[in-house]
């Protein structure tokens, strides 16, 4: 890979890293003197942390086993001399008011342990002893934790500064909004041309899958974008998480949820993927139901209106804990008895981390909303009972249900006026997401004339399928209730879009065309390039 290390991009985000830092110095840093900014070896396995997040946010790649320790108007990086040798190249002496500094490590550990020593020094300087680091992270290999027990053998006071960090990363800059776009954009792909049509073919044809087995399909298809017609380069993209997929009444709404081993059934089905762009994260769920009881619909519709109410919380000034505050508030009036079903925490902050965890939609959340923020929303309710009552009158595989749960998920961005901006688009719609797939061997004989219509398909048998006229009308009313949304936040994107391709040179190039975002997107939609040089500037 050509490693190219963006200068300009470096000093100006590092221009806005002292600021804050200076500004902020006794409170939110902590009184922080020097900064560092430890990362261990690599591992197999994909990880997020802070340090991760910094390497991408100011160098745009990865540099393992390395230390950053930041002093005023000073950036000092120790690492192996080829690592070293990039920022030679690229950093050092290219800025009049921020020196680059660069110090070799070697295989020599009595010479490393010299250099480490000489780093403490740097920061003891003027009789600084507070430093601001990651100390909680799980280091792999032996170099950051022979750092660590040489900032501790110098008794140097330690300052946690993970939260700070998280903070500092939680506003995205223009680019940074364009990559989570791009990543809410394929995870959209995903969701809608990937499992959805995966799961409408296995009901359709009655197929035996596991839920596991098909979360590992679906992820194939975010590392393969061409399965289903996008041609990314594999650099670029990668999966937030495994796929999670559940149904037939086991259901684990957090997101350290997993897909088992039991097949999928056509009931209330729940899938969440996630895919990276360029390092940053997005996030999807949607809940899917088939031959819904009466109960579960009238449930699912609270959803989507609780969902709208947490979306009316989101705005600058509010804190975070307001919107979990909020949803209590509108089920108490709406249906208090689902109070009792709704997690604890509502989403969380997402960009180079998954999640943030300094930055969760809690009830002690005090950090307020700011301009450019990027959360997970994610609304749902949990293990509702579903009576023998309840599910009167349907098919047999409903009736084996003793309980549902719903999961409704959108990363969101927060503007300066008016609701956040949803970046993942797929419809929430009933209508868009429920299905009847009752026929004349299911009970047609019983159905009401007006209430079914026949659609002039048949079944593996011959038989004509007969579906719910009511879904229909109800998906045509959901409709025109979201186009009335999409039109006015077309007209506010139209604007942005052309601003953005007028500053970028392109016509037509944006990873967001407004007309695509609730249908089928383009593959051009999302910009590729052969190598980081290319990335706008």
């Amino acid at each position: 890979m050509d490693v190219s290390i963006d200068a300009d991009k470096f000093f100006e985000r590092m221009d806005r890293l002292f600021v804050d830092w200076n500004t902020h110095k006794n409170s939110t840093w902590g009184g922080a003197e020097a900064l560092c900014i430890p990362l261990g070896t690599a591992g197999t396995d994909l990880s997020y942390s802070k340090s991760s997040a910094f390497h991408i946010y100011f160098l745009g790649y990865e540099f393992p086993d390395s230390i950053i320790v930041i002093t005023k108007n000073n950036f000092y990086f120790m690492a192996t001399a080829k690592k070293c040798a990039y920022f030679e190249r690229d950093l050092v002496g290219k800025n009049s008011t921020i020196n680059v500094h660069v110090l070799t490590k070697g295989k020599d550990e009595g010479a490393n342990k010299e250099t480490m020593n000489s780093l403490v020094n740097i920061i003891r300087k003027g009789g600084n002893k507070k430093l601001g680091s990651i100390y909680k992270g799980d280091y792999q290999g032996t170099f950051i934790p022979t750092w660590m027990t040489c900032v501790e053998q110098n008794q140097l006071e330690r300052v946690e500064i993970s939260n700070c960090l998280g903070l500092f990363f939680a506003v995205k800059d223009a680019g940074e909004l364009d990559s989570v776009k791009r990543a809410a954009i394929l995870s959209n792909k995903v969701m809608k041309h990937g499992f959805v049509q995966e799961m409408e073919n296995i009901i359709d044809n009655d197929l035996k899958i596991t839920h596991d087995a098909l979360s590992t399909k679906v992820d194939g298809i975010i590392s393969d974008t061409s399965l289903i017609g996008l041609k990314i380069a594999g650099d670029f993209t990668d999966s937030c998480y495994q796929p999670i997929i559940q149904s037939g009444g086991k259901y684990d709404i957090k997101v350290s949820a997993s897909s088992n081993q039991d097949n999928l059934s056509p009931d209330v089905i729940i899938c969440s993927l996630g895919a990276r762009y360029k390092g940053y994260c997005a996030n999807i769920s949607r809940t899917f139901m088939v031959d819904a009881p009466t109960k579960v619909e009238k449930t699912y519709g609270t959803l989507l209106a609780l969902y709208n109410a947490c979306l009316e919380c989101m705005i600058p000034g509010n804190e975070l804990k307001d919107v979990v505050e909020g949803a209590k508030t509108f089920l108490k009036k709406k249906d208090p008895t689902l109070l009792t079903f709704l997690p604890k925490n509502l989403g969380f902050a997402i960009g180079l981390e998954f999640r943030d965890g300094s930055l969760v939609l809690n009830n002690v959340n005090t950090t307020k909303f700011a301009v450019g923020m990027v959360f997970n929303l994610a609304v749902g309710f949990h293990n509702v009972p579903l009576t023998t009552e309840d599910k009167e009158k349907s098919p047999e595989v409903i009736q084996k249900l003793e309980v549902f749960s719903m999961l409704i998920a959108d990363v969101v961005a927060v503007q300066k006026e008016g609701l956040p901006e949803v970046l993942t688009k797929l419809s929430k719609e009933f209508g868009d997401v429920s299905y009847s797939i009752s026929n004349e061997n299911e009970g047609a004989e019983d159905a009401d004339d007006d209430d079914v219509e026949v659609v002039g398909e048949t079944d593996a048998d011959g038989n004509e399928v007969r579906r719910s006229s009511r879904a229909k009308d109800e998906k045509l009313a959901s409709e025109s209730a979201a186009q009335k949304r999409q039109l006015r936040q077309k007209e506010l994107m139209e604007k942005k879009l052309a601003e953005a391709r007028r500053r970028m040179g392109l016509n037509g190039g944006l990873a967001v065309g407004v007309d695509d975002l609730d249908n089928a997107m383009e593959a051009k939609d999302l910009v590729t390039y052969r190598s980081a040089a290319e990335f706008p500037k």
